[in-house]
C-alpha cells in the first residue's frame, strides 16, 4: 500500500511515495503503474496532483507512457535526471549549494591549472573582460561570471563536470546577480572585489599553479557567499 510520509508539497510527496515503491521492489522495471484514479484514492490526493507527479517522473526518466496502455516503470527506474531538493528560496538551501560548490569547484580549479590550454585561457580572459566592461549591468555581469566558471569547467577536460556546471547554470546566475548587486551597494568600487578574486584565480590557472588555483577558488567562493550574508564552514 502506498503511503505519504514526507511533509513536502503534495506533488513532491506523491513523487516520493512512487519512488519508494520502486526502491522497495514493489513496482518493478517495466511494470504498469496504477491508474491516476487508483493512486489518488490510495494517497488521498486529487487526480491533478497525481497527474503532475507522473509528469515529473516521466520528465525524470522514471516512467514512460505507452499509448492507450497508461504509464509504466522505465528500464532505468532510478531515473536519468538529477534534481535539487525543492528549496523555496530558503537561505539555508543557498548555503548548502555554496558548500557543494566549495567542495567541487576548488578541485576543478586545481585540475584546470594542470590541464588548461591556450583556448581555455582565452575564454577565461574574454569572460573577465566582459565582466569588467559590463560591471554596472548586473544581468550581463552575472552571465559573464557564469561563462568564466564554465571556462574553468571546460579546462578540467572532464565532460561530466561541464555538464554538471550547465545544470547549475540557472541557480548560479541568480545567486551571482544578487552577489554582484550586494557588492555594488556596499562599496564604491561596485563589483571590484569579485573582479580581483576572478583575476587572481585566472592568474593561478594560467601559471599552472594547482595549489594556488584551489586556494583562490576557495577564497572567491567564501567571499561570494559572504556577499550573500552566508558563512561557509571550514573544509577540514
Amino acid at each position: 500500500m502506498l503511503e505519504l510520509q514526507r511533509p513536502d508539497s503534495l506533488v513532491e510527496r506523491v513523487v516520493s511515495a512512487i519512488r519508494a515503491e520502486i526502491d522497495a521492489g514493489r513496482l518493478a522495471a517495466e511494470s504498469r503503474l496504477p491508474t491516476e484514479q487508483q493512486l489518488a484514492e490510495q494517497l488521498n490526493v486529487s487526480r491533478s496532483v497525481v497527474r503532475e507527479a507522473i509528469a515529473q517522473l516521466k520528465a525524470d526518466g522514471v516512467l514512460i507512457a505507452r499509448r492507450g496502455l497508461g504509464s509504466y516503470i522505465s528500464q532505468t527506474p532510478t531515473g536519468t535526471v538529477f534534481r535539487f531538493p525543492r528549496s523555496e528560496g530558503r537561505k539555508a538551501d543557498l548555503a548548502q549549494m555554496f558548500e557543494m560548490r566549495l567542495w567541487i569547484e576548488t578541485q576543478a580549479a586545481s585540475i584546470a591549472a594542470q590541464r588548461r590550454d591556450e583556448a581555455d585561457l582565452q575564454r577565461m580572459r574574454e569572460a573577465l573582460q566582459e565582466m569588467h566592461d559590463k560591471r554596472t549591468d548586473f544581468d550581463a555581469a552575472a552571465a559573464a561570471d557564469v561563462a568564466f566558471h564554465r571556462a574553468i569547467a571546460e579546462a578540467s577536460k572532464n565532460d561530466y563536470f561541464v555538464a554538471f556546471h550547465d545544470f547549475l547554470r540557472g541557480q548560479l546566475a541568480e545567486a551571482r546577480r544578487t552577489a554582484w548587486e550586494n557588492s555594488a551597494t556596499r562599496s564604491v568600487g561596485g563589483s571590484a572585489d569579485a573582479g580581483r578574486e576572478h583575476q587572481a584565480l585566472y592568474q593561478a590557472i594560467a601559471e599552472s599553479n594547482r595549489q594556488a588555483a584551489a586556494a583562490c577558488a576557495e577564497a572567491h567562493l567564501r567571499a561570494s557567499a559572504k556577499r550573500l550574508q552566508l558563512e561557509l564552514p571550514p573544509m577540514n
